[in-house]
């Protein structure tokens, strides 16, 4: 019977162990980051359909036409593929507020199956709604203080609006895809831990065409300009 001191057989049962294990670099997940550089189209308000009487009173004291709304300053960054990872619904419920009389973010992206909730951060009466083919809701007005919640089980692009304030929009994208992400007013975007492979980049701004682009994901960091 051997008799090895307790310190031998560890370290040998360490060697036997690691020599066991095959390390797979391609298993390793990678960061794609970067920057959209197109410019935002330009638009003009578009006017919410006249669904209340008062309607026309309220416009006269509320009409949010200094609403700084401009969701063409956000695009939304994706990769689709075969085989990918289910997209995972986040704990924590995405937020879509409403304050200074403009959506908050103006574009949100989330997973399929995501609940949004809207809640009203301004000293007056907002509305929620979209007549988008994907989701179709009326959250009708509420005040200050106040939420509701949407369910998104569908993917597709919902844009929505505030019906009291007209120039008031934003949009909600939906994806299967787990990669995704939104810039911020430069462009600038991150999406974490994508495995090794090759995708179809996708990116989506406000009344531009849609940028699609073959990108392969390697071990290490990608960094892409879009755009250029």
């Amino acid at each position: 019977m051997w008799n090895w001191p307790k310190t031998g057989l560890l370290a040998a049962l360490v060697v036997v162990l690691l020599s066991m294990v095959t390390v797979d670099s391609s298993s390793y997940a990678a960061d794609l980051y970067g920057q959209v550089l197109r410019r935002p189209a330009k638009t003009s308000p578009e006017r919410a359909m006249n669904r209340y009487r008062d309607r026309e009173n309220l416009v006269k004291f509320d009409a949010g036409e200094d609403c700084l709304c401009n969701p063409g300053l956000f695009s939304v960054i994706y990769l689709t593929g075969q085989n990918l990872p289910q997209a995972n619904i986040p704990d924590s419920v995405p937020i879509m507020a409403q304050k200074d009389k403009m959506f908050v973010p103006s574009v949100l992206t989330v997973a399929v199956g995501s609940t949004v909730e809207f809640p009203n951060l301004d000293q007056f009466f907002h509305n929620v709604f979209s007549y988008s083919a994907v989701k179709q809701f009326d959250l009708g007005r509420y005040p200050q203080g106040e939420s509701a919640t949407v369910t998104f089980d569908k993917p597709g692009i919902v844009k929505v609006f505030c019906e009291i304030h007209y120039t008031m929009r934003a949009y909600v994208h939906i994806l299967e895809s787990p990669y995704f992400a939104t810039s911020d007013e430069r462009g600038n975007f991150v999406i974490n831990d994508v495995m090794p492979g090759t995708y179809t980049l996708n990116v989506w701004q406000e009344n531009l065409p849609e940028i699609t682009q073959t990108i392969t994901i390697k071990n290490d960091s990608t960094f892409l300009k879009i755009g250029q």
